[in-house]
């Protein structure tokens, strides 16, 4: 595990196995950060934020309170190691609203996910998607 200079870890209980965040992050309370997730520089987690094995996240990211990223589209009952999760790449200046559920995909630069999204699909940088499931919205 590595953690960056000035960065406030909330609760440490909900990390575990061999992470990198990032310096200058703020952790939320509550927030589980899984084996081999990889977080940026000024990032900020709000609590009860859902970090599993395969997630990178860039610099610059806001993750809202509650989000859920998962790293398996289709679950089973039985054995399952962190080999076997799906990578989910969160690319730099990204913001992601309170609630969401972002499945094993890419969310390009600068993107903003609304709050109570269920992400299935990657995310072109720049855009702004929203729903269930997301989809591009103007704004």
């Amino acid at each position: 595990m590595k953690i960056g200079k000035n960065t406030k870890i909330w609760d440490k209980k909900g990390l575990w196995g061999d992470y990198i965040i990032g310096d200058n992050c703020k952790i939320g309370k509550f927030v589980e950060i899984g084996d081999k997730v990889t977080i940026g520089n000024n990032c900020k987690i709000e609590a009860f934020a859902f970090i599993p094995p395969g997630v990178t996240i860039g610099n610059n990211v806001f993750v809202g309170p509650h989000v859920c990223f998962t790293n398996d589209k289709r679950p089973a009952v039985g054995d399952w190691s962190a080999n076997m999760a799906k990578l989910t790449y969160v690319e730099d200046n990204v913001s992601i609203g309170a609630n969401s559920v972002i499945l094993p995909v890419t969310l390009g630069k600068g993107c903003l996910i609304g709050a109570g999204s269920v992400v299935t699909k990657h995310v072109p940088s720049g855009e702004t998607w929203a729903g269930n499931p997301a989809r591009k919205i103007k704004v």
